[in-house]
């Protein structure tokens, strides 16, 4: 079942911005950032290019503050930097950071999975196959949006599953610096069919309780992934404009 919902933000503010698609217990801040990084990746704002805060705003129909949360989500990413008296600014993204973030995404996303795969309830082992059926048909329907919330929760629930609250922090502190370029592995529909079977072969090593095949599949599926993200965020040479 199709979980995530779709607010239109005016309700804030009074003004009409675009429809916001918001998971369970998501926040404004992390769609609106959401949005941003797609924008950026897309090249749809140049280096140094100025985000005004409340222009944002405007254009999102929310207060400044979910905004100015986003652009401090971006910033940790490394897609914007707050700079004194001019606020955030569209950089280049550091390859070479990124993939260590990746990296170390991949160690601690293997651990969570391997874990789980020992600790879980067989009711969350059941609603992690929920969440992979839920993703077939977000990838039959090539809905985008859809299938990027089907990933962000299906992480999530493992994390939880892994019953480590610690490892829970260090997953998320991580996840401050990949999120914004997780929808960048989904722009064509050969990238969500191999994202789907990933998740499929990953469930199904936690559905049975194989903790050393799910933590390899999990640090495989990261390290494929980020291969597609660092192409998405690395710089254009001219023979590609």
């Amino acid at each position: 079942m199709q979980t995530r919902k779709e607010i239109a933000p005016e309700s804030e503010t009074g003004l009409s911005g675009p429809t916001i698609a918001l998971d369970p217990g998501d926040t404004l801040a992390n769609a609106i950032r959401r949005r941003l990084a797609d924008q950026i990746l897309n090249r749809e704002f140049d280096s140094e290019t100025r985000l005004d805060e409340q222009e944002m705003a405007r254009r999102f129909g929310v207060s400044r503050t979910p905004v100015r949360e986003a652009l401090k989500q971006l910033e940790s990413a490394g897609l914007v930097e707050i700079r004194p008296r001019r606020g955030a600014v569209v950089v280049q993204v550091d390859s070479e950071k990124l993939g260590y973030s990746f990296e170390a995404t991949a160690e601690l996303e293997a651990i969570a999975a391997g874990w789980a795969a020992m600790r879980a309830k067989l009711d969350e082992r059941k609603a992690l196959l929920q969440l992979v059926e839920e993703g077939e048909k977000a990838m039959r329907s090539e809905d985008s949006d859809w299938f990027s919330s089907v990933n962000r929760r299906f992480h999530a629930l493992l994390s939880d599953m892994a019953r480590n609250p610690s490892l829970a922090d260090a997953i998320s502190l991580v996840r401050v610096q990949t999120a914004p370029f997780q929808r960048a592995q989904f722009r064509h529909p050969e990238q969500i069919r191999k994202t789907q079977a990933e998740h499929e072969r990953i469930a199904n090593a936690v559905f049975r309780q194989d903790g050393e095949s799910a933590r390899r599949f999990m640090k495989e599926h990261i390290l494929r992934a980020s291969l597609t993200v660092l192409e998405a965020a690395a710089p254009r040479t001219p023979n590609d404009q």
